[in-house]
């Protein structure tokens, strides 16, 4: 998400940088504990971003086309990702560009880092929305991501929908099976 615009120019040389990527449903993008410091944009499909709680896998968020998304950890302090990224259960293309074309366009571009810092800004304002728009009982939860994002609702297990919604799948399964049936 971005508010600004780079220029054409600005956009063909970041294009020029990346490398398609095609992902069979399930397949892992950057798995946990992995150093993966590119930087993504989902082309087309849905990726899910996940982290383990003890041993409970919890579902952090959704990245859907147009989306750009890498690992912090990876990118920022060349650690070790603790979220995994990988892909449900369709087929989807990312297109990757390694961390030193990034920084390579980030040095010779003052447009480019301007629609970079955009960006970040943007990550930061999508959290606190997620945080006012999925929250409250989990019934509500689920009425809102039908409303705000159906995208997600078809194109993952239910068992992934439970963990972004912080419900066991039982109680998804309750939930799903009340809604349809009103």
């Amino acid at each position: 998400m971005s508010t600004y615009v780079p220029s054409d120019e600005t956009m063909l040389k970041f294009f020029e940088c990346a490398e398609e990527i095609h992902l069979k449903p399930n397949q892992v993008l950057i798995g946990y504990g992995d150093i993966d410091p590119s930087l993504y944009i989902v082309k087309e499909g849905l990726l899910q971003i996940l982290y383990f709680d003890g041993d409970k896998e919890v579902t952090f968020g959704m990245a859907s086309s147009e989306t750009i998304l890498c690992s912090p950890h990876c990118m920022y302090l060349h650690k070790p990702a603790v979220m995994q990224i990988e892909n449900c259960k369709i087929n989807t293309t990312v297109l990757k560009i390694p961390q030193d074309k990034l920084n390579s366009l980030l040095d010779e571009s003052h447009d480019f880092a301007k629609w970079m810092f955009n960006i970040a800004l943007g990550q930061f304002y999508y959290s606190e929305h997620k945080i006012t728009n999925i929250s409250g009982q989990a019934e509500e939860r689920y009425k809102n991501l039908l409303a705000i994002r159906p995208d997600i609702v078809n194109a993952v297990s239910a068992n992934r929908l439970a963990s972004y919604l912080g419900v066991t799948p039982s109680w998804f399964y309750k939930i799903r099976k009340k809604i349809l049936f009103k």
